[in-house]
């Protein structure tokens, strides 16, 4: 048996208790509106620059719009708006366009303002549960900064996901 393994769990399981029951993964931070949140790595199907936003008609006001990428439609879904930031935003240089996939194999995308390309190791802090409304909010731990975690599976309701669903297959 490798050395290298026990003394990774050993680190694993010291980060771990000092943060309650969180475990340690691997993050991107993004920014939306100079507010810093990070994702889990292995949610993140690519990042991207930005390309041309396909307006759709009657699309629902959860939706920015929908991207063309390698011939793959994917909408694009306004988290701004869903967190009480400003809606809009100006793309620029150090825009970003994040892809995430669903296990159904549907992709959705978000703009974020910027994101730090380099994975960072975090420690999930365990769910508050003495307040309701904290629990829907995890947060991590990187670097001795606390930034609320990112799961878009938990910002979109389950009709929503049918809507994003509808939208690709009617292309």
């Amino acid at each position: 048996m490798s050395q290298i393994l026990p003394l990774i769990k050993r680190i694993a399981q010291n980060l771990r208790d000092k943060s309650g029951d969180g475990r340690v993964d691997k993050f991107f931070v993004f920014k939306l509106a100079r507010r810093a949140f990070a994702v889990p790595a292995v949610d993140v199907a690519e990042v991207s620059m930005p390309v041309s936003l396909i307006d759709i008609p009657q699309r629902s006001e959860f939706m920015m719009g929908v991207v063309n990428i390698r011939g793959i439609v994917i909408p694009v879904v306004n988290l701004r708006s869903r967190i009480g930031l400003e809606a809009d935003y100006q793309v620029d240089d150090s825009s970003r366009l994040m892809l995430f996939s669903f296990k159904t194999g549907t992709y959705v995308a978000m703009m974020a303002d910027d994101i730090e390309y380099r994975l960072k190791d975090g420690v999930i802090e365990s769910v508050p549960t003495d307040n309701a409304e904290e629990r829907s909010f995890r947060t991590v731990v990187i670097d001795n900064a606390r930034y609320p975690v990112f799961m878009v599976d938990m910002w979109l309701e389950k009709n929503e996901i049918e809507i994003l669903q509808n939208v690709v297959e009617s292309f």
